[in-house]
């Protein structure tokens, strides 16, 4: 046990300046504890993009049970160990189980093991979630599609409509109009003949007038 409490004093972890004493190791122990807790605690509860994780109300729903000894405390303690190599943290952690009769090593393993299970069906139940939303989604967005076919198929149909009954308008128009056009020009040309007639008609007339009309004696004017 001194020579674990030397390599912890050389980790940090603790400090071994005053004369030890019978519970000295105990102290020891609880020192590295205090450590570790003011460590950072490794980053497992972040999603990828920086949105929290509530593991407390997952683990709750999930029915993890309590535990004497969390792996997350476990976590925190090999975090604030990292200087030291791997076999060395595990000796470490070995000692300090053994003097402190409040957990065993068993007691972080099974919260672990509770919690994994806890963690994986949480995300299953997410990731189905998110396939009934695709589901939902695409379904929606399906729907939307047809709807939006439909209405621009029957507008499509309207304006092909309109565009027909446009062009049968149109086409009427352009025949009546040419139907006044040609009466006027008729009536025009009528006229023109008919007033041709007249002048040359009253020419006639004058010039029979102006002829014979000295032959008729005075007393009769």
């Amino acid at each position: 046990m001194k020579g674990m409490m030397k390599i912890l004093e050389r980790a940090g972890l603790i400090s071994q300046d005053a004369p030890t004493e019978p519970r000295s190791a105990e102290f020891d122990i609880e020192q590295v504890h205090e450590s570790a807790a003011l460590a950072p605690v490794v980053a497992f509860d972040v999603l990828a993009g920086g949105t929290p994780l509530n593991l407390a109300e997952i683990y709750k729903n999930e029915s993890v049970p309590p535990s004497a000894y969390p792996a997350e405390r476990l976590l925190r303690l090999l975090n604030g160990l990292s200087a030291m190599d791997e076999v060395t943290r595990i000796t470490a952690i070995k000692a300090m189980d053994e003097a402190d009769e409040s957990w065993t090593i068993a007691d972080p393993v099974a919260d672990a093991n509770a919690k994994i299970r806890a963690l994986v069906a949480h995300s299953q139940r997410i990731e189905w979630s998110l396939i009934q939303l695709e589901t939902e989604t695409l379904t929606q967005i399906d729907e939307v599609r047809a709807r939006q076919e439909q209405a621009t198929g029957s507008i499509r149909k309207q304006i092909a409509d309109l565009e027909a009954l446009a062009a049968r308008e149109l086409d009427r128009a352009n025949k009546e109009t040419a139907e006044h056009e040609g009466r006027l020009k008729a009536a025009k040309e009528q006229t023109t003949r008919e007033l041709d007639e007249i002048k040359k008609t009253s020419t006639q007339l004058q010039n029979l007038a102006a002829v014979f009309g000295t032959l008729i004696p005075n007393s009769q004017g």
